[in-house]
């Protein structure tokens, strides 16, 4: 059983996303901002779950498909879907979403007892409305994502 850390509970607030069908969420430590990106540029030889990179006011963003490290199938690329931006350690990375669904008092985390999200789920969060949505590690997320891209170790060595 994995039971949240001790930051879980520190800021307040966690930023809810749909994704496949599935409810998540981001601490709103490691969120910045909810963007739609309509210019994304491919990357050739890129890793399947990179669908590109954006300029994000002047920074090249790469955009991931959390999907591949959640199990989730794969998304088309859409310059219209809505990106949540998180960042940790320095690294930003644009995450499309099927739809956000707002922001959350993070104030009913509960443990998860089997997770098909793994060591990713760092809890499942009640919300206001009485459904439930899996609290994500987005430090364990964005490695995830360094881990299996070339292209962002590049990046981040320069």
């Amino acid at each position: 059983m994995t039971t949240p850390g001790p930051n879980a509970r520190q800021s307040g607030r966690a930023c809810v996303f749909a994704l496949a069908g599935e409810q998540f969420a981001a601490d709103i430590r490691h969120t910045r901002e909810v963007v739609v990106l309509p210019d994304r540029t491919a990357v050739p030889r890129a890793p399947a779950h990179i669908l590109g990179v954006a300029n994000l006011r002047g920074n090249v963003v790469p955009i991931v498909d959390i999907g591949f490290a959640l199990g989730l199938p794969p998304r088309p690329a859409s310059e219209t879907l809505r990106n949540i931006v998180l960042e940790d350690a320095g690294v930003q990375v644009a995450v499309p979403t099927d739809e956000v669904l707002g922001l959350e008092p993070v104030d009913d985390i509960r443990p998860v007892n089997a997770s098909p999200y793994g060591e990713l789920a760092v809890g499942l969060l009640r919300r206001s409305d009485g459904t439930v949505a899996t609290l994500l590690d987005i430090p364990r997320l964005i490695d995830a994502a360094r881990v299996a891209s070339p292209t962002m170790r590049e990046k981040e060595a320069q």
